[in-house]
């Protein structure tokens, strides 16, 4: 007995006629006859009765339909569960994000997965460019954000770019007059050079894009403080300790406050790529997906809330596919 001939059994009985189940299951009236002889011969007995009214089932018929339904009943609701198994995304997501965006954009993760996405658990792990590239490479975090000097990802990493920022020269805005006549005016390398600065420690993206210039341009920076906190370096520069250089997302809410003067970097144009990455070695499952898909679309929700700056770049179906 097989599942194909209980099938052809309750397509017989609830039509009442052999010819009109072979129409329905699109099958030859003689095959369908020969499966029904079959398995009357496996079970040794008789199951249909033929009468000029169509076809009954015998009281053994009656209890071999009654088990085929329930069969057929129990086989469908094992699709679909498979199917919803499949088709519903869970498991642990572990996403890095940089300290500059990681306050604007863990709280809404958090939110919109818990919302749409309750079975999928979201780990959120705040970390600079360099040990993130570290994170995502190794599979310790699915899915990354990273900021990058260059417009390729590392080989290690597959990702798609979504936009470019520049780098701003921050001091404090001493008073109102100040903050009209410098504001958002460019200030040249050179002149960043000789102001004292707080920064980050050399490992640090921001800072080895500093470090890269002044060696090119052989203008050494006038380095006051070091410190691995992004919030030390806003207080610095909010308080007039030192002038910093930083993104636009980790000044946005002193910028609105007046609390700083905030400056685009000219000779040269200080910019780098933010990317979406996750390992080649791991690839994304549909959860992961999922939350890759969500950062895509809050990162738009900042862009246009003024958070971030930049220039939007590919479309996320043109993916870098790194080169083995």
């Amino acid at each position: 007995m097989n599942l194909r001939q209980l099938t052809y059994f309750i397509a017989i009985v609830e039509q009442g006629s052999f010819l009109k189940a072979a129409k329905v299951l699109r099958i030859a009236q003689p095959a369908l006859s020969q499966h029904i002889a079959n398995l009357e011969d496996e079970l040794g007995t008789h199951l249909l009765i033929r009468t000029p009214r169509g076809v009954t089932p015998t009281s053994a018929g009656e209890v071999l339909l009654m088990h085929a339904r329930k069969i057929s009943a129990q086989l469908k609701h094992a699709k679909d569960d498979v199917r919803l198994e499949a088709n519903t995304p869970k498991g642990d997501v572990a996403l890095v994000l940089p300290p500059m965006l990681s306050g604007y954009l863990a709280p809404r993760m958090v939110m919109r997965i818990g919302e749409l996405y309750p079975q999928i658990q979201l780990r959120i792990i705040e970390a600079r460019s360099l040990k993130s590239y570290t994170l995502v490479e190794s599979g310790r975090a699915d899915l990354g954000l990273i900021a990058s000097a260059s417009d390729t990802p590392p080989r290690q990493l597959h990702s798609f770019q979504l936009y470019q920022e520049p780098l701003f020269f921050v001091t404090k805005a001493v008073d109102a007059a100040m903050k009209d006549q410098l504001d958002m005016q460019p200030i040249s390398f050179r002149e960043i050079s000789k102001t004292p600065l707080a920064l980050s420690q050399k490992q640090h993206a921001v800072r080895s894009i500093l470090e890269e210039i002044s060696a090119k341009k052989k203008l050494p920076l006038n380095i006051k403080l070091e410190t691995e906190s992004s919030s030390l370096i806003r207080s610095y520069t909010r308080y007039g300790v030192a002038g910093s250089v930083m993104p636009w997302p980790s000044i946005h809410h002193m910028w609105k406050q007046g609390e700083i003067i905030a400056r685009p970097i000219i000779q040269p144009d200080i910019r780098r790529t933010i990317f979406i990455a996750w390992s080649k070695n791991y690839p994304l499952n549909t959860a992961s997906t999922i939350v890759k898909d969500l950062l895509k679309a809050e990162i738009d929700t900042l862009y246009d809330e003024g958070i971030i700056l930049g220039d939007k770049l590919t479309d996320p179906s043109e993916e870098h596919q790194p080169v083995s």
